[in-house]
């Protein structure tokens, strides 16, 4: 007691006790009246908050009001701070000061009531389903303008805490600060900052003045009753510098909901340990406000940098990180997760909470690490369900603090989401190294492969990811399982560039060299494919068989890799269960394989598909340098392919390689034909070569052709004038007879019948001359003493050829300058022919033979001219041929009938007239 105190009078001492007694009691009171405020402002914010969550559309003007909850929230706290501040006998609080506080706080409580409903029915309709009613009906249970009027009177009653909470700064100092969030307003931030993408415009709960780093935020000491109020709430959110989190956080870290600033739940200790959220909720101690500021110092410790985060995690991981995670080194590790650190929450006030794991998710998008430990903490259940998947959620943002938290709180690392995804299997396919030591040492399994998803191991070897798949191996994944798309993870750790390492790892840990894909495709075939010739010498040393066809024999890929080539007939590759293997080789143009084949003894001369060999391979593809290889090392000249190597040198224009197989030992006239096939080839430089070189002219090809009668049919008298020049028999017969032939071609056949010795020999040969239209040919023929009635077939005679073909220049001279017999029967009389083949056009044909004595009368095979006419019907030509020659009506047709029997059978009389009226057969010598 102080020296003034001793000396006062007991009465005033008495009043001054009184006075203060009073003014404390008015405190307590204003104390308790601003937690039930701010308790009730907090259900409302969560209200609010599983309203935007809900809700589809937001009535306008919702997010303002939201935010004016907020900041009200904010000058609550700040107002409940400084309340219970006053009770430390250093900070007495004027009477007047707490009365005004009181006022306002009961304005605010008022206000309170209102908003409650308001807030509350909007909740209902839309947790009833009425998503479509409410929009409809909306104007109904509210005017228009309901919402802006509720945000002004908020925007009111927010101004007049704020006059509360500046009354008590003024009166107290400006050190006191607010309390933390409670999680109402917390859960409401984050859905703000959701819809909105930017953080609360409320006022943000910080100290109006920085506090030393070594200190700590004061806690306020209420009673008893309102300990569970401060039990949920979480640290104040300190301004923290945002940076980047490390490489398995996909984005920086979150913000605070209500200060936008970064902010971690880790702290740095001077050891450089990560301080972790591991207390247990059954602590010894047995004051609760004591072991809310330890869980309090440990999530204050929050300035050092993110850089904490990466601590937190490697101190999980980092055992199995500092193994040999880069090498094909086997290490084989065992999952105990009751080893791992787990944390049980605090209390369980949020765990039936509607859409308490959409707040989850929430927290986990803005990277608001206070948050969701805050959540989770008060029994938020980390196993969110299918649809709103948490720790996959985390995982897919590669935010290994959160996926941290949310298996230190008990998640399971082995619930799916709705697409049959594990989180294992998406923290393989985020290359998340981390994140999958820290799942598989809480028990995730390796091998989960649900609903036609691929298997974590089967994502890490795919996406080539060395250090996760070895990762994976350690804790027991299995190497031999097969792909969604059926290949073994041997196969499809194989390509152009991937790490031989991989497939090594993979090899060591027991994965089988032979097995087959479900296309038939073995590892050693997919390496060979893709030159790998490392991969491929690994694989046979760990067993692989070079001899399993998979698809086929592995040297028919080999071929195009001639280092692997070597490899696999260095390793016992038996190539003759690869007949044709050379000829691939030579379709392909390596040397290089054909020279790694010919070393290895291949046969030059084995053909593939029984069909092709090297040697024509070679000439076919105009490749000298290997002909010339084959051909030294035994390739036989005279083993045919689809063609003798002689013949493909003259029909692919390779003439030059002729020379090389001479020397080889080629047989130019075995098989026989290759002068006809020169010809065939119209190459006339070729059959010169082979002519000197001694090949027979008249030799006939397979199909009886011979060089002269090809030429000839070709019209090729260069060539013709060369075969007759060496010896060429134009009596030899080809195709047919070089003379019948040549009667199309008059220069052709003036150069045989030069070198023909009887011509006149070939029956029929003057009629295919009148044929082919060649009158020089006829004329050729005649003066090489062929008879213009030589017959063809004993029947076709050249005259009734020519009538019957219209040729009329060619009947004028046969008829002419050649003396062919006008009345001399051929296919009929020519007169007759002509008749039937001239009386509409041509007739000039009718007139020539007339004028050189064809008799109209004269019967062949029971017809004449005269029977033609009528058969006709033609009344002019009747009389002609009555006028000039007469008509013999005594001769009979094949039927007995005479030609006026004829003219009467078919009623035409002017014919009978003319017939009757006609004079007496004219017979001439």
């Amino acid at each position: 007691m102080s020296a003034s105190a001793a000396i006062a009078p007991l009465h005033v001492l008495s009043d001054s006790r009184m006075e203060g007694s009073q003014m404390d009691k008015a405190r307590s009171q204003c104390l308790q009246l601003c937690s039930d405020v701010t308790v009730a402002y907090d259900s409302i914010a969560e209200k609010m908050s599983d309203y935007t969550t809900l809700a589809t559309h937001l009535p306008r003007g919702f997010i303002s009001l939201a935010n004016e909850v907020l900041g009200a929230c904010s000058e609550l706290s700040s107002i409940y701070t400084g309340l219970s501040d006053a009770s430390s006998p250093s900070q007495i609080l004027p009477g007047d000061v707490t009365a005004v506080v009181e006022k306002k706080l009961r304005g605010a409580q008022g206000h309170m009531k209102a908003l409650d409903q308001a807030v509350t029915k909007l909740l209902d309709h839309e947790r009833n389903g009425g998503v479509r009613r409410l929009r409809r009906k909306f104007g109904k249970m509210f005017p228009s303008d309901h919402v802006e009027k509720l945000r002004l009177e908020a925007t009111k009653m927010r101004e007049d805490l704020k006059v509360g909470s500046l009354l008590l700064q003024w009166k107290l100092g400006s050190t006191c600060i607010e309390r933390e969030p409670g999680i109402g307003c917390v859960s409401l931030a984050a859905a703000i900052q959701t819809v909105t993408g930017q953080p609360p415009k409320g006022r943000g709960h910080v100290a109006s003045s920085e506090v030393d780093g070594s200190a700590y935020r004061a806690v306020a000491v209420v009673p008893e009753e309102q300990r569970g109020v401060l039990h949920h709430r979480q640290t104040p959110l300190t301004n923290l510098p945002s940076s980047t989190v490390d490489t398995d956080k996909g984005s920086s870290a979150g913000h605070s909901f209500f200060n936008g600033h970064s902010g971690t739940t880790f702290a740095s200790n001077d050891n450089g340990s990560a301080a972790r959220f591991t207390m247990d909720s059954t602590g010894s101690s047995n004051d609760g406000r004591d072991r809310y500021n330890e869980k309090l110092r440990t999530t204050m410790e929050l300035d050092k940098s993110d850089e904490t985060i990466e601590y937190a995690i490697d101190s999980l991981v980092g055992d199995i990180k500092s193994l040999e995670l880069d090498s094909a080194k086997v290490v084989h590790m065992d999952s105990v997760p009751s080893a791992m650190p787990h944390s049980q929450p605090r209390t369980m006030a949020d765990r039936d909470k509607p859409n308490i794991g959409a707040l989850l998710v929430s927290a986990i998008r803005a990277g608001d690490y206070r948050a969701l430990y805050q959540l989770l903490d008060r029994g938020a259940s980390p196993d969110t369900g299918a649809e709103i998947h948490a720790l996959n959620e985390a995982i897919a943002s590669q935010d290994s603090e959160s996926a941290r938290l949310l298996l230190l709180y008990g998640a399971s690392p082995n619930a799916l989401d709705i697409e049959g995804q594990s989180p294992l299997a998406i923290a393989a396919g985020k290359s998340s190294l981390r994140i999958t030591i820290a799942l598989l040492k809480y028990g995730a399994n390796p091998d989960a492969v649900t609903r036609g998803t691929h298997s974590p191991l089967a994502i890490a070897v795919s996406s080539g990811n060395l250090r996760v798949t070895h990762a994976l191996l350690m804790y027991g994944a299995n190497p031999n399982q097969m792909t969604l798309s059926g290949n073994t993870l041997l196969i499809e750790s194989i390509g152009g560039r991937s790490s031989k390492m991989l497939t090594d790892l993979l090899l060591n840990y027991g994965a089988a060299p032979n097995e087959k894909s479900r296309e038939g495709k073995t590892a050693l075939f997919e390496a060979i494919t893709n030159g790998r010739a490392d991969i491929l010498d690994s694989l046979i040393q760990h067993g692989a068989d070079p001899n399993l066809p998979g698809p086929k024999h592995m040297l028919w890929p080999a071929i195009h890799h001639p280092e692997c080539l070597r490899i696999l007939l260095a390793k016992a590759a038996d190539y003759k269960k690869a007949p044709g293997i050379m000829e691939l080789a030579t379709s392909i143009n390596s040397v290089e394989s054909i020279g790694i084949l010919l070393k290895a003894g291949v046969d030059p001369n084995a053909k593939k598909d029984g069909v092709y060999t090297p040697l024509c391979t070679a000439i076919r593809d105009n490749r000298g340098d290997i002909l010339e290889l084959l051909l030294r090392n035994g390739a036989d000249p005279n083993i045919p392919a689809s063609e003798y190597p002689a013949f493909k040198c003259i029909t692919h224009h390779r003439e030059h390689f002729l020379p090389a197989l001479v020397k080889a030992g080629v047989k130019l006239d075995k098989p026989k034909g290759i002068a006809e096939t020169a010809v065939a080839m119209k190459n006339p430089k070729v059959l010169d070569w082979l002519l000197k070189s001694g090949v027979d002219p008249n030799d006939r090809c397979s199909t009886g052709r011979t060089p002269l009668t090809t030429a000839i049919r070709e019209n090729n008298i260069e060539m013709v004038d060369m075969l007759l020049a060496h010896g060429a028999n134009p009596n030899i017969r080809g195709q047919d007879w070089p003379v019948c032939m040549a009667v199309r071609h008059p220069p052709v056949l003036e150069r045989i019948l030069s070198a023909l010795q009887e011509p006149r020999a070939f029956k029929g040969v003057m009629e295919m001359a009148v044929e082919a239209n060649q009158l020089s040919s006829v004329k050729l023929l005649r003066a090489a003493g062929v008879s213009v009635e030589d017959r063809n077939g004993g029947v076709f005679s050249p005259l009734t050829t020519a009538i019957r073909e219209r040729r009329t220049d060619i009947v004028a001279y046969l008829i002419g300058e050649g003396g062919a017999d006008v009345n001399a029967p051929g296919e009929h009389l020519p007169l007759v022919k002509a008749l039937r083949r001239c009386h509409t056009e041509h007739t000039e044909i009718i007139d020539m033979l007339l004028e050189k004595g064809a008799d109209p009368n004269k019967m062949y095979r029971g017809w004449n001219g005269i029977m033609q006419a009528l058969e006709n019907g033609d009344l002019d030509m009747l009389k002609k041929l009555a006028t000039k020659t007469g008509v013999d009506i005594e001769v009979r047709d094949e039927l007995g009938r005479t030609v006026t029997e004829i003219a009467l059978s078919r009623r035409w009389e002017e014919a009978v007239n003319i017939l009757l009226s006609s004079g007496p057969v004219e017979h001439r010598e």
